[in-house]
Formats: structure tokens, C-alpha cells, sequence
């Protein structure tokens, strides 16, 4: 009990010494003045223009060019889904900008109904499942991939967006019916992957 009560009675003295020495130092710091501040109270300039060093500006440059990531993005995504799709990357946001479309859209539905033309009808370049009813190997067949990005992105607009249907749940009720009986699996299929190109 006693050790206790000596415990606490340093306790005190030494908390108000340290609390002290603390101020003393803040105060100490606190009352240094950086030379620029000074410099400019005074009226003089001293402060001079930053500028950067030689290797910077030769990484850097000068001159800053604005881009679309968009199209890097989706390339990327593409590839990593080992996608014949993914040099069209460009033509994708070209025809998702055209038709006023997500530029992600296209991708996502690709993805959910081919894996982005990895499992599709033999040179068919349909990777978004036209025509192709429950039980069926076959549906639209396109000339090229060109040809398909711009006939889905086309047919996206004209039978969903100009019509007013936007929301995925809506276009999923009847781009895919049967998968509403299902929680609506094509349209967290579509979000999931929008959502994971960015």
C-alpha cells in the first residue's frame, strides 16, 4: 500500500516537469520564422520561382496532352480476359459514345453472355448472345467484329435507351427473361463487370 501511495505522489511532480519542459520547447519552436516569410515582410522578394531540374522536365516534358482512358481501360480488361474483342477496345467507346451508351455496357453484357467471345457459335463474332434462345447453339451472325460492336451498340439504343428503359433491371427483363426468375442474374452479371472495368 505504501509503494502504491509513493507511486502516486511522484507521479505528480514528475507529469508537471515533463508538462513544462514540453512548453518550454514548443515555445521555443514556435517563435522561429522561416527566412522567405521574413523576407517578404520586409518587402523584398526572396522567394524565388520553383523550377524543375533537368531530369524532370526530360521525363515530364512540356507539354500535356489530354486523353481518353476509356478505351485503355476497356483494352486492358479485355485482355486480361484473353478477349478477341479486346483490339476493338477504341471502336467500343467510339460506338458507346455514338449511341449514348455506357461506355462499359457493351463489354459487360460481352462478358456475361461469352466470356467477351471466348464461347460463342464458331465465327459467328457474336459475343452478346443475339438471337440465341434458351436451348439453341445459334443466333445472329455478324461479318467481322466491327460489324457486331456497331449492330449491338445500334440495337442497345434503339430498343432500350430510346424507348426510355435505362435501368439494368428493365433491360435485363427482356434482353434475358428467364434470368429475372433468378434474381435477376443477367443484371448483377452486367453490374458485376461494369463495375470491375473501372
Amino acid at each position: 500500500m505504501i509503494r502504491k501511495s509513493i507511486l502516486v505522489l511522484l507521479w505528480f511532480p514528475i507529469t508537471l516537469v515533463l508538462i513544462l519542459i514540453n512548453l518550454s520547447l514548443l515555445a521555443s519552436t514556435s517563435s522561429y520564422e522561416h527566412p522567405g516569410i521574413s523576407a517578404i515582410q520586409n518587402g523584398v522578394d526572396a522567394l524565388q520561382p520553383i523550377a524543375a531540374s533537368g531530369a524532370t522536365e526530360q521525363i515530364l516534358g512540356t507539354h500535356i496532352v489530354a486523353g481518353d482512358a476509356r478505351a485503355l481501360l476497356l483494352q486492358s480488361f479485355l485482355e486480361r480476359q484473353n478477349s478477341p474483342i479486346a483490339p476493338y477496345a477504341e471502336l467500343l467507346v467510339r460506338e458507346a459514345d455514338a449511341n449514348n451508351l455506357d461506355w462499359r455496357l457493351v463489354v459487360a453484357i460481352a462478358m456475361c453472355e461469352s466470356g467477351a467471345g471466348r464461347r460463342m457459335p464458331k465465327d459467328s463474332y457474336n459475343a452478346w448472345g443475339i438471337s440465341i434462345f434458351t436451348g439453341q447453339n445459334n443466333g445472329k451472325d455478324f461479318s467481322d467484329w466491327p460489324h457486331a460492336i456497331g449492330w449491338v451498340s445500334r440495337y442497345l439504343r434503339e430498343k432500350f435507351f430510346a424507348h426510355g428503359i435505362t435501368d439494368l433491371k428493365d433491360i435485363g427483363a427482356i434482353y434475358a427473361p428467364p434470368s429475372v426468375e433468378n434474381g435477376f442474374s443477367w443484371t448483377n452479371c452486367v453490374q458485376q463487370f461494369q463495375d470491375s472495368i473501372l
